[in-house]
């Protein structure tokens, strides 16, 4: 038996098999899956340079700003709808997890179709306040127009495809980004350069990809594995409705402040660069921002992980768990950060080859790229970091990093233009380091990563892979731990029997498997709550204990059917098992 104490060494060691142990994993498949949608606007930029031209560059880097709005909306709207459910989920709270989910749906659809309808009709006037170069106006608009009429439906998906990863299926929806790329490159090459369509051929591959990948999500609907469903009755109960959706806002509040910040940044350097370096200018920044939507894909999928894992783990009030989580996402994302340095370093100038940058900027375009991917690990590790915050209710924190990052940024933007692009870019690189100083300051003045030191609740825990004469070491150990409580000897006895019976049961139902456990017994207002987390097949307690005659006298199923239990609950998410059976002390005295 693997018993632990409550030393915060030993109590993240504890979790390091299940739950948040397996950020890291699925950090890992959610970087592909990133990867692969920052692959899109890559695929965009280089068909643009080579097929059509440096001025379909600079169009797609002029269009960034109003592109930016949809992400504003989505960090609004759509960041909070996972988090929400899964620290829902963590409290025992299913059915409530779901209304949410329908909750958030109709408020993104109906504030998305108004949004955009707005956009289109006043997309011209709003250019013309910025620019003066109606070619590029007209350009802009050719690119943006078929982006904004699936904006919506595009959205809803995405808001669907969050909370599925409660079921913990990335590689699924991996798979969907690479179809989406795939199509996308295939789209591209048949728009662009067989139909003449410009810059609009590449706004339609994405749109026609982008449909064809989701079906992918979609799929999910029809799936054993999916455990949740948006519950659209809540419409008709305005108040929760609305209650719900404040909720979310609050939770993406950081999120927007940061997009928002991040928006104007991204519009006073593109207006900058663009009095800099004029067209040529504008082009290398939009090679330079497709290289950094690589390294950002980094930060993003660890996030996608980070955020739900830490979000049930802060739900549960495992904070050790918690801690371990973000530590092992943090140390993912600088890992790879410094790899993809490497690569820039490397190649270059033949990527400003390969984006058919003009010979005589060439130099220049290589230079910028070399000084601007120092900044790589910095921008992808404060991804991570205003992710996690809100998901453990850490919204001023966030707000105050944000704030400096984009107030570094802005101000380095404008020192910048008074020294060139190289300068521009020296700054930059500056302010995004100085950024994550900042933050290590913050994090020094709380060594537990901004949730508590432990659950004062807990008063015993175990992770072990199952073996039977494990299983029956625990129930002798938790007798003995449950000694120095002031439980009765009957609900001593009963709980061990409670841990012994569901522990032997997880394991016929996995029989030749591997299958791994953690064991957690708190104590809490409504009596003593027994936690059984397996990351062996789905089954249901409720239903299958009274099938089987293992482990007499079956305490779990005395605990259900004599009413010894209080409360019994069964969960299937991030593709681990977890029964919580709370023990009603006085019911057995």
């Amino acid at each position: 038996m693997e018993k632990r104490e409550h030393d915060q060494d030993m109590e993240i060691d504890r979790k390091s098999s299940l739950i948040a142990g397996r950020t890291k994993a699925m950090a890992l498949t959610y970087i592909g899956s990133t990867f692969c949608a920052a692959a899109v606007v890559i695929i965009d930029s280089l068909v643009a340079g080579v097929s059509i031209g440096p001025e379909a560059l600079a169009a797609i880097a002029a269009a960034g700003p109003l592109l930016t709005i949809g992400e504003i909306l989505h960090c609004l709207l759509g960041y909070g709808i996972d988090k929400l459910m899964i620290q829902a989920i963590g409290r025992g709270k299913r059915k409530e997890a779901d209304r949410i989910f329908g909750a958030i749906l109709i408020a993104v659809a109906v504030v998305y179709s108004l949004v955009y309808i707005f956009l289109l009709v006043l997309e011209r006037p709003l250019l013309e306040l910025i620019m003066t170069d109606p070619t590029l106006i007209d350009r802009v608009i050719h690119y943006t127009v078929p982006l904004f009429i699936t904006a919506p439906l595009f959205e809803v998906l995405l808001c669907i495809e969050r909370a599925f990863r409660i079921d913990g299926r990335a590689k699924l929806f991996s798979k969907r980004n690479i179809v989406t790329n795939i199509a996308n490159i295939i789209f591209d090459i048949l728009l662009v350069s067989v139909f003449n369509l410009d810059v609009a051929g590449l706004a339609w591959a994405s749109v026609i990809s982008t449909i064809l990948g989701y079906t992918i999500t979609i799929s999910h609907f029809f799936s054993k594995k999916r455990t949740v469903s948006p519950d659209f009755t809540v419409l008709f109960s305005s108040q929760e409705l609305l209650s719900y959706v404040k909720k979310d806002i609050r939770l993406g509040s950081s999120a927007t402040l940061d997009e928002v910040a991040s928006s104007l940044a991204l519009a006073a350097q593109t207006a900058i660069i663009g009095t800099i370096g004029g067209t040529g200018g504008l082009a290398i920044w939009a090679v330079y921002k497709s290289l950094r939507g690589v390294s950002l894909s980094v930060g993003n999928g660890v996030s996608a992980s980070v955020s739900v894992h830490s979000g049930l783990l802060y739900g549960q009030k495992d904070y050790s768990g918690v801690r371990y989580a973000v530590k092992e996402g943090t140390r993912l994302t600088l890992l790879i950060s410094l790899g993809v340095i490497v690569l820039v370093l490397l190649l270059a100038t033949p990527i400003s080859i390969l984006y058919n940058i003009d010979p005589d900027l060439r130099a220049l375009c290589s230079q910028c790229l070399r000084i601007g991917c120092i900044v790589f690990p910095a921008l992808s590790f404060l991804t991570v970091i205003t992710s996690y915050l809100p998901a453990v209710n850490r919204i001023a924190m966030t707000n105050r990093i944000v704030l400096v990052q984009y107030g570094l940024t802005i101000i380095a933007a404008g020192i910048g233009s008074t020294l060139g692009l190289q300068g521009f870019f020296v700054l930059y690189v500056l302010a995004g380091w100085a950024a994550v100083l900042v933050f290590r300051i913050f994090l020094k003045r709380d060594r537990f990563w901004f949730v508590p030191e432990h659950d004062p609740e807990t008063i015993v825990s175990y992770s072990i892979q199952l073996q039977p004469d494990l299983i029956s070491a625990i129930g002798a150990d938790v007798r003995k731990h449950l000694d120095d409580s002031r439980c009765h000897a009957n609900p001593r006895s009963r709980i061990a029997l409670v841990v012994e019976d569901g522990l032997s049961y997880i394991a016929q139902h996995n029989a030749g498997e591997q299958v791994h456990a953690d064991v957690e017994i708190k104590q809490n207002e409504n009596g003593l709550l027994v936690m059984i987390t397996d990351d062996g097949s789905p089954y249901n307690p409720l239903v299958d204990c009274a099938q089987e005659t293992w482990n007499e006298p079956g305490a779990l199923e005395a605990a259900v059917v004599l009413g010894f239990a209080s409360e019994v609950g069964y969960d299937r998410m991030l593709e681990l098992n977890q029964l919580s059976v709370t023990m009603d002390v006085s019911a057995t005295e």
